[in-house]
């Protein structure tokens, strides 16, 4: 693997998934990620022991895997995929304003250079962001506290899980099992075939129902598939 300030790779022939374990434990989202989820454990933990535990805690518990396969794709497509726009021309200036979102410049950047490390995952500002949207959503909707936790934790776990396979998928580290080996290819072809389709990383339920799972060997290869139809990474 190499390291310092400019591209980092981790695409070693001997890649164990071990060795690719221990590269995700070094960048700082990881570890950001396993603190939240390590704390809300034990909040859950804390407020079963007082009772705080119900059938309400199944809604949480099958609605955040039905939802997270969506999830992924409407934040892939909708911001990851955004292209920058000027808004309110005339009315703020000649030009208006440049609408744009920071997780997309960052995204943009990955697709440039898939191997890159440094642009696989995602910035702790967004995730920062998408946390607190998260959490505000949760604590407004759940009936109890023991609820919101449950829900939070669940979360925390997906957006863990996420983050490492996509991780994964980024390093030289060939599949073994199926699952994996499915998730591989789908990602490996959004990269280099076509953006627009398999928006999905962990699981692909979000692409079959909205339309962007078709068989790859029907579909054209993609001139902006390391652009996204941007030249200028930065939007500008």
């Amino acid at each position: 693997m190499t390291s310092g300030t400019g591209p980092r790779y981790a695409r070693d022939r001997d890649m164990t998934l071990g060795k690719a374990f221990a590269t995700f434990l070094r960048e700082l989202p990881p570890k950001f990620l396993i603190l939240n989820l390590v704390g809300w454990i034990a909040y859950r933990t804390w407020l079963a022991t007082q009772g705080d535990v119900g059938l309400a805690d199944l809604v949480p518990l099958l609605g955040i895997p039905l939802f997270h396969p969506f999830a992924e794709w409407l934040i892939h497509v909708h911001i990851l995929h955004h292209r920058p726009r000027r808004v309110l021309a005339g009315v703020v200036g000649e030009q208006g304003l440049r609408w744009d979102y920071h997780a997309a410049r960052y995204h943009r950047l990955h697709h440039r250079d898939p191997w890159d490390l440094r642009f696989v995952l995602m910035p702790l500002p967004a995730m920062a962001v998408g946390g607190l949207a998260m959490g505000l959503g949760a604590w407004l909707l759940a009936p109890s506290m023991g609820v919101f936790a449950t829900t939070m934790l669940l979360a925390s776990a997906a957006a863990l899980y996420y983050e490492w396979i996509h991780f994964l998928t980024h390093t030289s580290y060939h599949p073994r099992g199926w699952f994996y080996k499915r998730q591989w290819r789908f990602h490996r072809l959004h990269h280099y075939k076509n953006e627009r389709y398999w928006m999905g990383v962990t699981r692909h339920l979000g692409d079959m129902v909205l339309g962007t799972m078709p068989d790859p060997e029907k579909v054209e290869s993609s001139k902006t598939a390391r652009t996204l139809g941007v030249e200028d990474t930065l939007g500008a």
